[in-house]
């Protein structure tokens, strides 16, 4: 199995937004071996941007490599766009039977704010997959 590799980019330390995600992420695979596999697996590039704090972080993921970064030089496959709180409650979706649970208090949630555009997350149809991945990656509740 490869070994994953998570890279900050200089300059994207100063945005806390991507030390919080870099930290997460890296502990998330620590503590939890059984997504390494997911990571590995992804080849995608991400955006997510926090609008209240004007933030714009790009994750380029390349099979067992992560790069976190603000510059955005290419087009993203999942572009999500909310605010910073909504990206943190998106590090708490629970994963059950390996797909996001949606339905606890957190869940609801997400999803209201997708159905009141509260929270957009263009490339949810067309790369649905790559969200899962992402989704077992980013959170920290396991069940």
């Amino acid at each position: 199995m490869i070994k994953p590799v998570i890279v900050l980019d200089d300059g994207a330390g100063d945005a806390g937004l991507a030390e919080m995600l870099f930290n997460l992420i890296r502990q998330n695979l620590e503590q939890n071996p059984e997504i390494i596999k997911d990571f590995n697996s992804l080849n995608a590039n991400v955006a997510i941007e926090a609008q209240d704090i004007q933030i714009l972080i790009a994750l380029e993921f390349r099979q067992g490599k992560l790069t976190i970064s603000e510059d955005l030089s290419f087009k993203p496959d999942l572009h999500i766009i909310t605010d910073a709180a909504t990206v943190l409650n998106l590090c708490l979706i629970k994963i059950k039977f390996g797909l996001p649970y949606f339905f606890d208090v957190n869940g609801f949630n997400i999803l209201k704010k997708i159905l009141s555009r509260e929270l957009i997350i263009k490339g949810l149809l067309s790369h649905f997959g790559i969200l899962v991945k992402l989704t077992k990656v980013f959170s920290v509740v396991r069940n």
